[in-house]
């Protein structure tokens, strides 16, 4: 029996993304394409959401005891397919050298709040916030922009609640396997809490509160450092400035919040986006690696990533980052490789922390 596709008012993605819009197609459980499967087409986005013009999100159900127009309370699994991108304004500026993987936290980040919303009952007045982020490069080659002008991106997605309260799930794990252009490349997981609004409210105001009396004082203007030392090349997407470094290899560094890429500026609430955050991380990991140990930012990558959310990063306040490198190895290829320690803080108050490996590319 085959189901005729509709088309449902578009759903407006989480953080300023593209719009999306769902539909159903034919075939079994858990082939990525079938009866009982539902696809998401984004339309064209804004400038910080210019990839996932051809995405779709593929609803495979791991079981038919599952009614597809009831609310899941068990595993679900999903495939999102997408091309990368070739001409985004912060995931292509760089040295050309790898694609962002960005784009899979990005992705992932983008849909979360959209599978738990649509698949598990989460009523829609609860936003869902990630608290964690991991993710492992596990082929660099894979990553590196080969001979494939079109490179494809498949992220399969294992979605699992918790938490249930009365029906609903408060939280969402997500377990992911990226592969692009059919070659499996990395492995992740994200955990993602759905707030009740008035708790969402109070943890907003307990943030501005807590940002005001942290006390710290930035004097003197802001000095973004050198584009390529971060992997960049446009000066609206460097995050970092007035970087100071310790003898050990300690690197402190201002974090830039204003006269940005889109992609990358605050919500109206003033709250920085997950994006803002996780480049943060990124750029000064990359720093932090190539002035205490001597990698190449345009050669290297962050294989590895632990990131933890600990609180809201806002644009009106003093945020500064803070990495710490170990001594400088060998991975298993035989390439330099530099463990990070970060912490991005709001004075006292820390907003997340993570731990990375910075490899670098023959």
């Amino acid at each position: 029996m085959t189901e005729a596709m509709t088309a449902p008012p578009a759903t407006v993605l989480p953080g300023g993304g593209p719009g999306i819009a769902v539909g159903r197609s034919t075939g079994g459980p858990g082939d990525g394409g079938g009866r009982g499967a539902t696809a998401v087409d984004a339309a064209a986005g804004t400038e910080s959401g210019r990839f996932g013009a051809a995405r779709h999100l593929i609803h495979c159900p791991p079981s038919w005891d599952h009614c597809l127009d009831a609310p899941s309370l068990t595993e679900e699994h999903f495939v999102l397919a997408d091309r990368l991108p070739r001409h985004h304004p912060l995931f292509n500026d760089g040295a050309g050298r790898f694609h962002d993987q960005q784009v899979v936290t990005e992705s992932v980040r983008e849909i979360g709040e959209f599978v738990g919303h649509r698949y598990f009952g989460v009523p829609a007045e609860r936003p869902g916030l990630f608290y964690r982020f991991d993710l492992d490069l596990t082929d660099l080659a894979a990553w590196r922009t080969g001979q494939y002008a079109d490179s494809r991106l498949s992220i399969r997605i294992r979605a699992v609640p918790g938490h249930v309260v009365g029906g609903v799930p408060r939280a969402l794990d997500f377990h992911v396997e990226v592969s692009i252009d059919a070659a499996p490349c990395a492995t992740g997981s994200a955990g993602l809490v759905f707030l009740m609004p008035a708790l969402h409210a109070g943890h907003l105001a307990h943030a501005r509160s807590a940002v005001r009396e942290a006390g710290d004082v930035r004097r003197g203007p802001l000095r973004p450092v050198d584009a390529a030392a971060v992997g960049r090349a446009g000066a609206r997407n460097v995050l970092l400035a007035n970087p100071e470094e310790t003898q050990a290899g300690r690197l402190t560094a201002w974090v830039r919040t204003q006269g940005l890429a889109p992609a990358l500026c605050a919500a109206d609430d003033g709250v920085l986006p997950g994006l803002h955050v996780l480049e943060t991380l990124r750029q000064t990991a990359l720093l932090c690696a190539g002035r205490g140990r001597g990698l190449h930012a345009s050669r290297s990558a962050l294989t590895a990533s632990r990131v933890h959310f600990r609180g809201y990063a806002q644009a009106a306040a003093p945020l500064r980052c803070a990495a710490v490198p170990g001594p400088l190895e060998r991975d298993a290829q035989g390439r330099p490789a530099v463990p990070v320690s970060l912490t991005l803080t709001h004075g006292s108050r820390a907003v997340a922390e993570a731990t990375t490996l910075v490899v670098q590319d023959f």
